[in-house]
This record gives structure tokens, C-alpha cells and sequence, in this order.
């Protein structure tokens, strides 16, 4: 056999053997987040979270609802969806200033109260989230900060001074100041326009700084007019088209860093690099040296909304939207 075709051959089979459709989920409708611990599939929608076996392909358990009740979360003032983490085995859940732990399976553990639009992650003894620090250029800004065992600010780590607030400026697409927590160290990315991830201590203290070379992307005309049209014309975000022209603005570049995860040892950056519907993704070790490039799918709902994706034990999953059939299924790629 010709050794060029059989490259292309042994290339097209490793392909389809690294992509496996998992299954259907009839019960989700508009997911929100997604995450995989085990043999768990946890994903949320509106103020529910369901559970499935991957190993089964069913559902397991549905469980919360509207409401300020243990087991119960809102939404609004700044909470747009919930937010779930897999800490120590615990499945953490961000919603309307309410942070609440529950086991895998789904049973009740606790809850505390949080600031109004937070974003916690417990890092040890500590918790580590978003905040704003003093005000700059009559707005406050946008800041990462850590909180002590009673939920109260104890330090600032980092302060983008990106202004937040009415009437400040809006860049789209906005810097991702993406904070993960890993064997008790905060990785925190912190670029603008390159790959820069800062890394911290339980208590704050800087360990090092990882920079990644990565080309810089510039933005075109198409992606402005894709955006563009999606607040003119989208149902719900067309009501503040006019705020949006009036304070939205596009960078010459990219930011470097769209999402970051890390499992088993290695950091997953996802870039703006899209080709057809499928975003690069650069896996380095956790020292910032880049082992892979590779460019994965993920379902693009709009110029600005991506349906949420997850990385465990070495797979990638999506979740890809069948919208004649009205269903979603979700699909695992081998890393």
C-alpha cells in the first residue's frame, strides 16, 4: 500500500475512534453547564441539575427548584445560570447568593450565604472568587479576590481594572479572567491579548507565572457583523440593542484565553482559533509547556453563546444540539 494513503487511512481511523456519540439526553431541553466526575454526568439547566450514569446512559436523579430552600436555588441578580464545580468530590453550586455543596449523588450537605452576583470556589481553608476593587475612571473594577472561612474578603490577587458597571464600556468578546482550583492551587489566567496564567497558594501567594506563545488573532468584520446582528435581532438580547450600541466596542485582537481547564496534571486552553466549528486548544503541563494542539468541536448557539463542554480523565465532552429532532445528545472525544 502506498505509505502516503496509508497515513491518510490510519489518520481517518484514529479519528473516528477518538469521537464516540454517548447518548441521547431526552429530559434536557436548554443546558447551561456541564461536568463529568467518574462515572457521573452533571448537568444543569434553569434551576435544576440532573444527574446521569454515563456507564447506564440514564438519569439518575433531577433534582431544585425556584426557591430559598436547602436544595433550592434562584437565579437573577447577576446569577444568569448556576454554577457547578466538582471540589474534592463534592459538587459545589454557585446560585443568587447562595453557595450550596451536595454529594454526587445528589443529597443535600450545606449552604451558606454569598454577596449578591459571586462566584465562589472553596481553595482549602479559603475561597477564592470575583469581586471589584476601588473605582477607577468613576467605575469599579473588575477583580479576583480571596475570601476567609466566614465569606468575607480578605485580599485582592488581581485586579484586571476593566471596568465594570452602567455605562461602562463593554468589549466583545471580554477578557476571560478564568479562575480554576487544582490540588489546592488557584490558576488564574490573567492576559489581555496573550496566554498568561498566574498561579497561587491556598492563601493567595503567588507560585509562579505560566506564559504561553500562541499567534494573536485578529478580529474581522464578519464576527463584528454576526454580533452585531445577534443583539439587533435575538428575542431576548434585541431589548438592549440600543444600550449595546451605545457602550459595545471591538478590541483589534482577540483575547488570548476564551476557557481553561485542567485535569490529570494538564491545562486545557481554549483559543478563539475557529476552524468550521471547531476551536483550538493547546495542552500544556502545569508548568505551561505545550505537549498538543487540537482542535475540538463545540455546538455554537449564537455569535456569543457556545453550549458548555467539559474535560475528565482524559475525554473531552459536548453536547450537540439535533434541533429538528429538539434534542441534545452528548459526545466524547478521546484526548
Amino acid at each position: 500500500m502506498n505509505k502516503a494513503i496509508f497515513i491518510i487511512l490510519l489518520f481517518l481511523i484514529s479519528t473516528i475512534s477518538a469521537s464516540s456519540s454517548t447518548f441521547i439526553l431526552n429530559e434536557v431541553n436548554e443546558p447551561k453547564t456541564l461536568n463529568v466526575s467518574g462515572d457521573k454526568l452533571i448537568l444543569s439547566e434553569s434551576e435544576s441539575i440532573l444527574i446521569y450514569s454515563l456507564s447506564e446512559k440514564k438519569l439518575i436523579k433531577k433534582f431544585g427548584k425556584n426557591g430559598e430552600g436547602p436544595g433550592e436555588f434562584k437565579l437573577g441578580h447577576g446569577a444568569g445560570s448556576l454554577k457547578i464545580d466538582i471540589i474534592d468530590g463534592i459538587m459545589v453550586v454557585n446560585s443568587g447568593g447562595k453557595l450550596s455543596r451536595f454529594s454526587l449523588d445528589g443529597i443535600f450537605i450545606s449552604e451558606e450565604k454569598i454577596p449578591p452576583m459571586s462566584y465562589l470556589i472553596p481553595v482549602k481553608n479559603n475561597y477564592v472568587g470575583n469581586c471589584t476593587s476601588p473605582v477607577e475612571r468613576n467605575f469599579p473594577s473588575l477583580s479576583i479576590c480571596l475570601f476567609g472561612k466566614n465569606l468575607k474578603k480578605s485580599s485582592v490577587i488581581f485586579n484586571s481594572k476593566v471596568p465594570v458597571g452602567m455605562g461602562a464600556k463593554i468589549m466583545v468578546p471580554s477578557y476571560k479572567f478564568t479562575y480554576r482550583v487544582y490540588k489546592d492551587n488557584l490558576f488564574l489566567s490573567t492576559g489581555r491579548k496573550g496566554l498568561e496564567i498566574e498561579v497561587f497558594d491556598s492563601s493567595g501567594n503567588k507560585i509562579r507565572d505560566i506564559i504561553v506563545k500562541n499567534p494573536v488573532l485578529k478580529i474581522n468584520e464578519d464576527f463584528k457583523k454576526r454580533v452585531v446582528d445577534f443583539y439587533k435581532n435575538d428575542p431576548i438580547y434585541k431589548n438592549y440593542w440600543n444600550y449595546m450600541k451605545k457602550n459595545m466596542f471591538f478590541p483589534e485582537y482577540f483575547p488570548g484565553l476564551k476557557d481553561m481547564k485542567i485535569d490529570g496534571d494538564k491545562i486545557y486552553i481554549q483559543t478563539y482559533n475557529l476552524s468550521g466549528e471547531r476551536f483550538e486548544w493547546l495542552i500544556t503541563d502545569l508548568k505551561g509547556k505545550v505537549l498538543k494542539k487540537i482542535h475540538l468541536p463545540q455546538n455554537i448557539e449564537s455569535a456569543i453563546a457556545y453550549s458548555p463542554i467539559t474535560i475528565s480523565n482524559g475525554k473531552y465532552y459536548y453536547l450537540k444540539e439535533d434541533i429538528d429532532e429538539e434534542t441534545w445528545e452528548l459526545i466524547s472525544v478521546d484526548l
